[in-house]
């Protein structure tokens, strides 16, 4: 059987209005929201930036799974590089705010990245994991970060929240090549 492109085009319509009318309209909070945390950050256009979700403290009586992270309102230069999940007994602290650098590459043994839907968060816990947004800017400015929007699978349902992020990122030109390293020290160690 052959489906032509109007045919093809006509299903993944269909497709994609089941599956927005499937997802929940209204946000429902199964994580702490994290209030009070604001930061001004110095990055370099083309320099990966590594940010902390705030911590996964599970206030819900489900077990709950990640399903994908997004910044809300994201500005056009800002550029993800993955979202990626890390277990703190592992690295040996519970998070980043903001570090430079690809951490797998830099710090292989410590930061072993996993997908962020591989662990459960347990009812009333806080995640064994901390996720951190990988990402670039392609020019300077000053963008704010204010929220992320969070989805999951809690109680056999996906779901969605908000987290508040608040973080401002002020954005420069690059120094010229070798004027700057970063010693590994400073990015593997703790923040």
């Amino acid at each position: 059987m052959t489906i032509s492109r109007s045919g093809r085009a006509i299903v993944q319509l269909v497709a994609g209005v089941l599956t927005a009318a499937c997802a929940p309209a209204e946000p429902q909070n199964v994580f702490r929201l994290d209030m009070g945390l604001s930061g001004t950050i110095p990055t370099r256009v083309k320099e990966i930036t590594d940010a902390g979700v705030p911590d996964l403290a599970n206030t819900s009586s489900h077990q709950v799974r990640l399903r994908s992270i997004k910044i809300v309102d994201q500005p056009r230069p800002l550029h993800i590089l993955n979202v990626r999940a890390y277990n703190i007994n592992h690295v040996g602290y519970e998070g980043v705010l903001g570090q430079e650098g690809d951490l797998p590459s830099e710090c292989p043994g410590q930061f072993v990245p996993h997908p962020i839907d591989s662990f459960i968060v347990a009812p009333h816990k806080h995640a064994a994991y901390f996720i951190v947004i990988a990402f670039t800017f392609s020019k300077p400015g000053r963008y704010h970060l204010k929220r992320l929007k969070i989805y999951y699978t809690a109680n056999g349902q996906d779901g969605w929240q908000y987290q508040n992020f608040d973080r401002t990122y002020i954005v420069t030109n690059p120094p010229l090549p070798g004027l700057r390293p970063i010693p590994k020290s400073t990015v593997c160690g703790r923040p």
